[in-house]
């Protein structure tokens, strides 16, 4: 694409297009992985370079409320991992 030859008004009306642009791709993709998780279902997310698990409590339209020993987390989908039923079973063994 050339940009060289845009006067500063087009230039200006291009980024506020990509900038919609990639804004409406974040949130597909948020709702799209929000369809992955139910509520009961247990995740891990990192905070602060500690992994944090706990219980999806319920999933709202851009993000996970989740209950952990540490209180209630509102957790972006992107970053959270179900705990497969495995993985649980060799935590409580």
């Amino acid at each position: 694409m050339e940009i060289e030859n845009l006067s500063l008004e087009e230039l200006v009306e291009l980024h506020r297009k990509i900038c919609k642009r990639i804004g409406e791709l974040g949130r597909a993709k948020v709702s799209e992985k929000l369809q992955d998780f139910q509520i009961g279902d247990e995740i891990s997310f990192k905070h602060e370079g500690n992994i944090i698990t706990g219980t999806v409590i319920r999933v709202n339209r851009k993000s996970l409320s989740v209950r952990t020993r540490e209180g209630c987390w509102y957790v972006d989908p992107r970053c959270a991992t179900k705990i497969s039923l495995a993985l649980k079973r060799g935590m409580m063994a």
